[in-house]
């Protein structure tokens, strides 16, 4: 029978529970993983592509293979194990992208990190008080950090999707606009469940000329933080969360101006529970704090929101994701 762990304990997991993740990070880094795919390989062939120092690598992977990650075959000759195969970056689920932006040196979200404390004393993104410019900017003048990023929001979108498809009837809307919808993932897997349905997908002109086609989807160009075509159901996923209450309100305002009274708001993120019950919630709405002075909410701060913009707070919905959809309708 195991013993709990002493408080003191607990708090030092947390120091090693760093290591690891600095650890995880490099190896995502050096895509190791992928190097492994086809077979066992020694060490001295591994720092000779990855060109890294083959002792100091050997030591990395040694102190990964205490953790399930990577098994030593022979001496100095590693393999995958199934947690490190999972790594690839063409593994089905793989979670690389999202590793290699937050645990990786170089990282974007583990650069935000770093500006915690910046954060925590005057209450703006620590990302931009160290780079001088939003995460936006920042992609745009490091295209590599981009993509790895755009690649890290679709891995995470993969499970998303389809549990908000699931989770609500959308079928009662003749219209559904995906405002802010990239290239139309959430939009068409919606639109394949429920033939009577159209749709509108709304994102940045160079964003939607990147959307597949479907003949029931009509691609806009545009701003949400101006014109927005109407429609009978206003979806904004992950959208919200990246901003602070006033420009968030700006946004619904404008969903506002386009949505008839008894049209729909489906805004889908993290529903940040009032009490103390771990939640990824709360360690999202941190990331968001760090990376761009955005926040999560709980379902009180979505009604206070849906209240000052002309909607009706009606409910939260639940979805098999971390995600839930707070519902609301515009107010006659």
């Amino acid at each position: 029978m195991s013993q709990q762990a002493s408080p003191q304990e607990q708090i030092l997991g947390i120091v090693n529970n760093y290591w690891q993740g600095c650890a995880v990070g490099a190896i995502a880094e050096l895509e190791i993983a992928d190097r492994l795919a086809d077979g066992p390989l020694d060490v001295e062939t591994l720092a000779g592509r990855t060109e890294t120092h083959a002792p100091s690598l050997f030591r990395l992977l040694r102190a990964l293979e205490s953790t399930g990650i990577f098994k030593q075959v022979s001496p100095g000759v590693f393999a995958n194990t199934p947690a490190s195969d999972c790594l690839r970056r063409d593994a089905p689920g793989s979670p690389w992208a999202w590793l290699r932006v937050t645990l990786s040196a170089d990282g974007m979200v583990n650069n935000g990190w770093r500006g915690l404390m910046l954060s925590l004393k005057d209450g703006r993104p620590g990302f931009e008080q160290l780079n001088g410019c939003t995460g936006w900017e920042y992609m745009q003048a490091n295209p590599r950090q981009g993509t790895i990023f755009n690649e890290a929001m679709r891995d995470l979108a993969g499970a998303i999707t389809p549990a908000v498809t699931a989770a609500y009837d959308w079928g009662r809307f003749p219209v559904i606009a995906d405002l802010g919808g990239g290239v139309g993932s959430q939009l068409i897997s919606i639109l394949d469940a429920h033939p009577d349905c159209r749709g509108v997908l709304f994102d940045q002109p160079q964003v939607v000329a990147e959307a597949p086609r479907h003949d029931r989807m009509e691609t806009v160009g545009g701003d949400f933080f101006s014109d927005i075509p109407q429609a009978d159901a206003f979806v904004l996923r992950w959208i919200l969360h990246d901003w602070d209450d006033d420009k968030a309100l700006d946004i619904l305002k404008n969903v506002r101006r386009a949505a008839k009274p008894g049209a729909a708001l489906m805004v889908v993120e993290s529903v940040i529970p009032e009490d103390a019950a771990f939640d990824m919630g709360k360690w999202m709405d941190l990331n968001m704090m760090v990376m761009a002075g955005g926040r999560e909410r709980t379902a009180n701060e979505f009604r206070d929101l849906f209240d000052r913009a002309g909607f009706d707070f009606e409910e939260i919905v639940e979805t098999a994701s971390p995600l839930g959809i707070a519902l609301g309708k515009a107010r006659c």
